[in-house]
């Protein structure tokens, strides 16, 4: 078999931050841009390619790519809207693009086929996928309705926590003075330096840090880690039962599951109690993006599916 020297190009675009790959032959080059946050009133067209070519800057672009594969938290959900991304990176990158939700990269990168997997970063969404190329996606409400067991999530009840204690109206927590530090002081300046923060979703995100650091020896961030794993365990077990051609199968995406930390430990143990067993992620969300430009099954059944529906693209 003849080694494929052709290059291709995937595209992780998270709340945080867009990470950018691109592909030939065993040669990888990797580049960054803003993450996806918008502005009330736009589509986010505009703000994703200004992500894209930022990360792009980083790397050199191959002068004839085989495809471009773009995994979004913020896919346009409007079919005209999409359709002008996918024409805008098409033109950009000069070769065939394809738009999917960032979690189906994320399930091709950790799983390769079937199975459940937890895509937890700034938000939070399980996707399942069967043999058959069918899916079940639970959560993605994004940070006000859901993103259950996120860092957005865990954050923000560590926050809260903090606030509680530093009021005397909770339990006593060493996230009180790792508030002081966020904020910079609890003065009016202070909250609203944070309040008025264009990146406040992302900035809540990453408290999560502060109480996964606390959680090994504090009760109160310990707490709040153990629920998380509750929420993405429950979540797991539900779309396991809805979709039983995925078979029992589980693993994970992002940053926030580290083998060994509390979040991770708590949800080994909450899964076991459901009869599922967490599996380490195969690669990267990014690797999943070439997965997915294989066309590989059980994919490739889900992307026909997907783009033969309004808006033409997954």
């Amino acid at each position: 078999m003849t080694a494929d020297h052709r290059s291709h190009i995937s595209i992780d675009g998270g709340k945080s931050e867009l990470r950018l790959l691109v592909s030939t032959g065993r040669n990888r080059q990797y580049g960054v841009g803003p993450g996806m946050s918008y502005e009330p009133g736009e589509d986010g067209v505009a703000r994703i390619l200004g992500s894209v070519r930022a990360a792009a800057e980083a790397v050199r672009l191959p002068a004839d790519p085989a495809g471009v594969a773009a995994g979004l938290t913020g896919v346009p959900g409007d079919p005209a809207a999409r359709r002008r991304l996918v024409y805008l990176l098409e033109e950009f990158f000069a070769c065939p693009a394809l738009v999917v939700e960032d979690s189906l990269l994320a399930h091709a990168g950790a799983l390769e086929g079937a199975g459940t997997v937890l895509c937890v970063g700034t938000g939070t969404t399980v996707l399942a996928i069967g043999d058959s190329g069918h899916s079940v996606r639970i959560d993605g409400w994004g940070p006000l309705l859901g993103d259950r067991g996120s860092a957005h999530a865990i954050g923000l009840a560590g926050l809260r926590a903090a606030t509680a204690a530093y009021d005397g109206v909770g339990p006593a927590t060493e996230l009180a003075d790792r508030l002081v530090e966020e904020l910079g002081g609890t003065d009016l300046a202070g909250l609203q330096r944070f309040y008025r923060d264009a990146a406040l979703v992302a900035r809540t995100a990453a408290f999560a840090r502060a109480v996964l650091e606390a959680a090994e020896h504090d009760a109160v961030a310990r707490g709040i880690c153990v629920e998380a794993a509750e929420a993405l365990a429950a979540a797991a077990s539900v779309a396991v039962s809805r979709l039983p051609d995925a078979g029992r199968r589980v693993s994970y995406s992002g940053r926030l599951l580290v083998p060994g930390n509390l979040l991770h430990t708590s949800l080994v143990a909450s899964l076991s109690g459901r009869g599922l067993d967490l599996a380490a992620p195969l690669a990267t969300s990014l690797e999943g993006g070439l997965t997915l430009l294989r066309s590989q099954e059980p994919y490739r059944g889900l992307l026909r599916r997907l783009t033969t529906q309004p808006g033409g693209q997954a």
